[in-house]
């Protein structure tokens, strides 16, 4: 990007969040941090997306953290042709070294959820890489963009309260539900970060589709650790009640 928008994120900079987030988010790939502030970021996006922001990204080298998320979130904010928002990410995600850029400019790109079939194409290569975050990437996008789409084009919210009983019921299922337990259906040996994903990713289709995830947890053929934290995260969510959560520290034999 132009020395002017360094200068500009420089301005920008925050050293009390700097040193929060310098702890939060690991520094190998991460490039230097200047500790601007997300909604910050967010809102300078928006500004550059109306210009020539094709002209912006033309830069290949990022020197700070905030550049490479602003990469993305523009093409959040711009992109209005799912084709050319699909070359913009090919350049984009071998970029992302870190779940902050990934998870922050992945929950932004709301076009796929315009062509879901085309995005869930799209997708595929990295979903089933062999390095860690372009698969952290796909599994992000089907989190952020998937999960919730319903057959009849609504939709579908998370349960307010999950019961023992609840989970007895019939199962629910969306657009991609079997899709994504398809996805799910393997070990994620790319690394921490791609089975941490792949854990909340289970976590929130439990609170989604409580059946059908307790059925996918026993059934998947997952690693040992990415099923260890999905039961994690789904018991420290405030939806399960507390029967269903003992229910599962029992059965998964957690502490």
């Amino acid at each position: 990007m132009r020395e002017e928008i360094r200068v500009r994120l420089s301005k920008m900079s925050d050293t009390d969040y700097q040193k929060f987030s310098q702890a939060l988010v690991p520094g190998d790939g991460r490039g230097i941090m200047l500790g601007v502030r997300l909604p910050k970021l967010r809102k300078y996006a928006k500004e550059l997306s109306k210009g020539d922001w094709r002209k912006e990204l033309s830069c290949q080298e990022d020197l700070y953290f905030e550049e490479t998320m602003l990469r993305g979130m523009i093409l959040g904010c711009a992109c209005k042709d799912i084709e050319e928002l699909f070359a913009y990410l090919r350049d984009f995600i071998p970029r992302v070294r870190n779940w902050s850029v990934c998870d922050s400019v992945c929950n932004g790109l709301k076009l796929a959820e315009t062509c879901p079939e085309k995005t869930w194409d799209f997708l595929q290569p990295y979903l089933y890489s062999k390095e860690e975050f372009p698969v952290r990437v796909g599994l992000i996008m089907l989190l952020s963009h998937f999960i919730k789409l319903g057959e009849d084009g609504k939709k579908i919210s998370r349960k307010r309260q999950i019961t023992m009983e609840d989970l007895q019921g019939t199962e629910e299922r969306g657009l991609y539900t079997e899709k994504i337990f398809g996805v799910l259906d393997r070990e994620f040996t790319e690394g921490y970060y791609a089975q941490m994903a792949a854990a909340w990713l289970l976590a929130e289709l439990f609170v989604t589709y409580p059946v059908r995830t307790m059925r996918g947890l026993a059934e998947l053929g997952l690693d040992a650790f990415t099923r260890k934290k999905a039961v994690q995260k789904i018991r420290e969510s405030r939806i399960p009640s507390l029967e269903v959560k003992k229910y599962l520290k029992e059965t998964y034999q957690q502490g």
